[in-house]
């Protein structure tokens, strides 16, 4: 290798990334001797701009180790508490009718419910690409995903133009995730943005159903997108506490 041909460095530099998966800078200085810290930190600028890697503290990241790691904690999500978020499904796929306009949000208790939805006359509106793939398996399901900015934690499309095109839409039956469920911070989630469009569909929707595990229960994060009054029916997998029975009875929410 030429260390002085920028070129030639850099694509040394990023192949020594994509072998380790992450590397420090001091490492890279060892491996490039000939050329200042400074210019190995504009090396790491060009490959991220490239989209080959990501800067981090102290050093580099390979994209591909990053998504790598965000599948295997999306996969362990989805592994936690199987049987109750299939239970969750089959009530909830037990509310639908043929030839109904429905959203089915982002999330591993929406995907189970994916999976249980029958091959029917449905019109789907989805946030989430992977919804959208396991549907693509029943043939009678019409399929639209909402566009937007993907969110790879999340697997979720979310931002303008998912906000813009949902106004253009009538929903019938709105099927909700939610990451916690308290009295006071009603549902939310953890993502300013998923939280926009979540309020946004539901103010669409003329029914609205949150499929929710009771992990969730007694818990917040930073983002409330709908109180209790917003919504039509929770569905879960266990028996409510009775403060939280007696609130949704008031509200006149529908408990599955």
């Amino acid at each position: 290798m030429n260390a002085k041909n920028p070129s030639e460095r850099r694509a040394n530099i990023n192949q020594h990334i994509q072998s380790r998966g992450e590397v420090t800078l001091e490492e890279l200085h060892e491996r490039c001797p000939e050329v200042s810290s400074m210019t190995i930190r504009r090396d790491l600028e060009h490959l991220e701009r490239d989209g080959t890697i990501v800067r981090i503290r102290g050093g580099a990241k390979s994209i591909a180790q990053l998504s790598i790691l965000k599948e295997a904690a999306y996969t362990q999500r989805q592994a936690a508490n199987t049987e109750a978020k299939f239970d969750i499904a089959d009530k909830a796929a037990r509310l639908l009718n043929p030839g109904r306009s429905i959203y089915i949000d982002s999330g591993t208790t929406c995907m189970c419910f994916a999976q249980r939805l029958p091959d029917q006359n449905f019109f789907v509106l989805t946030p989430a690409p992977n919804i959208a793939l396991e549907l693509a398996k029943n043939h009678g399901v019409k399929i639209n995903l909402t566009g937007g900015q993907l969110n790879r934690d999340t697997l979720t499309l979310s931002g303008f133009n998912a906000v813009e095109y949902v106004k253009t839409l009538n929903i019938e039956i709105a099927f909700m995730a939610a990451s916690a469920f308290s009295l006071t911070s009603g549902f939310s989630c953890g993502d300013y943005y998923e939280a926009e469009l979540k309020r946004l569909v539901i103010r669409r929707a003329q029914h609205v159903v949150v499929l929710m595990d009771s992990t969730k229960l007694k818990s917040s994060m930073p983002y409330t997108f709908a109180r209790i009054r917003n919504v039509n029916a929770l569905v879960t997998d266990a028996p409510l506490p009775e403060d939280y029975q007696k609130a949704l009875r008031q509200a006149r929410v529908a408990v599955y």
